[in-house]
């Protein structure tokens, strides 16, 4: 027996052991033995709705047919297995006419573990088809193939990717098709290395490639990694895992406009979720802290069907988003998820089975609230609808939430602190004292940075909504590739004579019985730029160099990831104020008419700007922030909105509508945004859209202010999500380098559980990098002399390979920094031969 069959086996005798619940069907090897087995299965669970009487072959043959209707693609099968009720049927006409048309259970998504529930093992299956292919081993639930597992011998070369890539082939071949076309996860592994993902919602190369960034490995409760075989083995496919991982743990995505799929959870959403429905049933509250990118939406959104689907004692859901600035965001979001609900996406719609979402008034959410309870309705809102509703409710003779007094009721808060003050949670418990709420946070309110509040308002997370229930912190992220790291340049504009006579002026003001320059002299950098006035950085020439900077030629290569001499990243540039946000505007615009905004050299032939309108700019501010100031500067905001609609053919007069298209545009998410020069390349920004927009394509935050604890981190992250051809986030401050140092270790040291190294997460600069570049040349140089010595030995062939990748590696995170393209001459005779070295060892 070789290897990869001894793990087979070794799998098999794991999944078979009582308390795992599968049952070895060895006796199955075809395709054919499937059908025959899946047809028993049928006439069990529906031997009184058959009359006793099992489906003859002329009825078998027909409920077949409508399968393969049914399964047709992916994403059908996964929507038919969530079935009416989470029920999955197939309606059948009796071939003795006297016993009509019945309708047949094949699965139950709430039968976990129990009810008609069964759970087979089969492996090394032959297709009808094709006798090459063999499927390693199948999961089935009540005959129904769920879960599809490739295994590969410990000591293959590309461990896992091999059996994913074997997965990849069968599908493109139609091994999963027919009967196999319900299965709804894969895992690969080489018994040391273990992946899970959810099926491709098509069985093409183009779907698998795209899969291959969702390929996760498990983790537990505390996110320690469970990468063997046999431990995820017990801790995932055993019974009920393994079902409530179908059942409760995957969704269904149909974005209306590019494609439609079964996307299955992350463990730390699942592990969070539990959480939640556990503390629920015990009328107790919490918050999650999971890392800012790490799908807190979803995990909200989920966490709160399930509580609607099936969490005993808990009357009704409610999520709470606030996303008043990102408002057609939210709503395509959420009608993503519309199919898994019968009744698809609604606005104070109170039927079973409903998905509300953006309710029109507070009336319609009132009706929405006060409608059947446990009907599996998902109320979708806003803080600000919801505090309107229960005030209008007050305001009534009789107050017409007087029912729901008694019901328990449970809001789970996406992006908590944002969302719902703890003011307004406590005016909503006053008139739902039953109710009990859960936050999600990427960025806790600790001791160290609470918030200033009077009186009893809580000043922490904790205080606010209880305990800690689940943490997955943005180090856990970084380690599990789920965002990209961060790589951030501190620099200083203030020209040095204007810097050093504006400090001596402060100080001898501030100090007047002491030498100011005694006193500056003991004064460390962070005391003098504690010092530094706004109006440094309002100086006309303080805002030409900065822009000089975003703008030079060799930067904006890598910054904007320029390909065939287009941009295909975007930036943002956020300051302090939108009178400084409106000078740098104003100052670019007059910096590209005089021809001065781009500069510098191109890098060298290959990369170079061809794009004629760069840099498509624009500003956006939120309602909040322009309250004060858009009155007396509407006409100004007029201009900016024509100018606008005059680069991109728009006929905008709605600040609303305008915002909204901005953040189209710059997210470039929809094909239309994503050529012809459609897209945005940079906003400039105070608040608006650093927090909670999701844009992968953004890979810079030009940073023209200070930021401190959790806005640094919820801003900076705006930079980290992965996109194709991003290395990291990047980021660029342009003021008070020493504070702001200070603060990104503040903030990484904050948001990092104690436990972990948060050193380690501090964005390396760029001497650090470039001498670890240099260290790294060194190795390969001596791995390369090392092989001539003995060119046959496998370890010193592995040792260049390594050796080689490295410093690939690192001359990819090097390249964006600004100062690697002042040293590149440094580097030249280094990187001319990187490409050369792809292939230096074939293994």
């Amino acid at each position: 027996m070789n290897h990869e069959a001894q793990t087979e086996k070794s799998f098999i005798e794991i999944l078979t052991q009582r308390e795992n619940q599968w049952t070895y069907r060895d006796d199955i090897k075809t395709e054919a033995a499937l059908w025959d087995n899946l047809r028993r299965h049928i006439n069990r669970i529906n031997l009184a709705r058959l009359d006793g009487v099992p489906l003859t072959n002329k009825e078998f043959e027909q409920l077949k047919v409508e399968f393969m209707r049914l399964t047709a693609t992916p994403f059908n099968a996964s929507q038919w297995l969530r079935g009416e009720n989470g029920v999955a049927a197939i309606h059948v006409e009796r071939e003795d006419v006297k016993r009509g048309r019945v309708s047949v259970v094949l699965f139950s998504n709430k039968d976990i573990a129990g009810g008609i529930s069964s759970y087979e093992v089969v492996n090394q299956i032959k297709p009808d088809t094709n006798t090459d292919m063999r499927g390693d081993v199948t999961l089935l639930i009540n005959g129904l193939p769920i879960i599809h597992v490739e295994l590969k011998a410990e000591s293959a070369k590309d461990g896992y990717m091999q059996a994913f890539e074997q997965i990849q082939r069968y599908a493109e071949a139609g091994f999963f098709d027919g009967i196999f076309a319900t299965i709804q996860i894969f895992v690969v592994s080489n018994k040391v290395s273990t992946k899970y993902f959810a099926r491709p919602g098509a069985n093409t190369s183009k779907a698998f490639e795209a899969a291959k960034k969702f390929l996760f490995n498990w983790r537990t409760s505390d996110n320690e990694p469970v990468e063997n075989l046999y431990d995820f083995t017990r801790q995932v496919l055993s019974i009920p895992s393994a079902h409530e991982l179908i059942s409760k743990f995957t969704i269904l995505v149909d974005d209306q406009k590019k494609q439609k799929f079964l996307m299955v959870l992350r463990p730390y959403q699942v592990h969070a979720i539990q959480k939640i429905i556990g503390k629920a049933a015990k009328h107790e509250g919490g918050f999650v802290w999971h890392a800012t990118g790490s799908g807190k939406t979803i995990t909200s959104f989920v966490a709160t069907k399930l509580l609607a689907q099936i969490s005993i004692g808990v009357d009704r859901t409610v999520m709470v988003v606030d996303r008043t600035d990102l408002d057609s965001q939210t709503k395509d979001e959420f009608s993503k998820f519309a199919s898994e609900f019968h009744t698809g996406l609604a606005s104070g719609n109170v039927k079973d089975n409903a998905l509300i979402v953006g309710v029109d008034n507070q009336r319609q959410l009132s009706n929405s609230l006060l409608s059947n309870k446990n009907n599996n309705t998902i109320i979708v809102t806003t803080i600000q609808k919801l505090s309107a509703a229960v005030r209008g409710a007050k305001e009534t003779e009789n107050n017409k939430f007087e029912k729901l007094k008694s019901e328990h009721i449970v809001f789970v808060v996406d992006e908590c602190h944002r969302a719902v003050s703890d003011e307004q949670m406590k005016e909503i418990k006053k008139l739902l004292p039953n109710s009990t709420w859960f936050g999600l946070t990427g960025t806790p309110i600790f001791e160290e940075n609470q918030k200033q509040e009077n009186g009893t308002f809580a000043r922490t997370t904790q205080q606010q909504y209880g305990n800690l229930l689940h943490a997955y912190t943005t180090k856990n992220a970084m380690d599990d590739n789920s965002v990209l790291n961060f790589q951030v340049e501190y620099h200083c504009l203030l020209d040095e004579d204007s810097k050093a006579e504006f400090l001596y002026r402060t100080v001898k003001g501030k100090y007047p019985k002491l030498d100011p320059i005694k006193k500056l002299a003991d004064m460390t950098e962070n005391d003098k730029e504690e010092l530094q006035d706004k109006e440094l950085f309002e100086r006309d020439e303080y805002i030409e160099a900065m822009l000089k900077k975003i703008f030079k030629r060799q930067s904006v290569i890598e910054r904007f990831k320029v390909i065939n001499g287009y941009p295909t990243m975007s930036a943002v540039l956020t300051t302090h104020s939108i009178a400084q946000a409106k000078r740098i505007y104003h100052k670019l615009q007059e910096m590209r008419s005089s021809g001065i905004l781009l500069n510098g050299r191109e890098l060298d032939e290959r990369h170079t700007l061809r794009d004629p309108d760069f840099p498509r700019v624009t500003i956006t501010y939120s309602t909040s922030e322009t309250q004060g100031e858009m009155n007396e500067a509407q006409a100004e905001v007029n201009a900016i909105m024509q100018e606008y609609n005059t680069v991109f053919g728009t006929n905008y007069t709605d600040t609303d509508q305008f915002n909204k298209n901005i953040n189209s545009r710059l997210a470039r998410k929809d094909a239309q945004y994503q050529q012809d020069g459609k897209w945005l390349d940079m906003v400039i920004v105070v608040d608006r859209l650093l927090t909670g927009f999701d844009a992968p394509t953004i890979q810079t935050l030009y940073v023209d202010r200070e930021l401190k604890y959790q806005k640094l981190l919820q801003a900076f992250s705006r930079t980290n999500r992965i996109a194709p051809g991003k290395e990291h986030g990047i980021v660029v401050s342009f003021r008070k380098p020493a504070t702001m140092r200070k603060n990104v270790e503040d903030a990484i040291r904050l948001f990092t559980n104690q436990q972990q190294n948060w050193e380690a997460l501090v964005p390396q600069e760029y001497a650090e990098v470039k001498a670890a570049f240099l260290t790294a040349h060194e190795q390969l140089q001596q791995a390369k002399n090392d092989l001539e010595e003995d060119p046959n030995n496998i370890k010193n062939k592995i040792a260049q390979v390594r050796a080689y990748q490295k410093l690939e590696k690192i001359q990819r995170a090097m390249k964006s920094y600004e100062n690697y393209q002042e040293d590149f001459e440094e580097f030249e005779h280094i990187v001319k031969v990187l490409p050369k070295k792809r292939d230096i060892v074939k293994i």
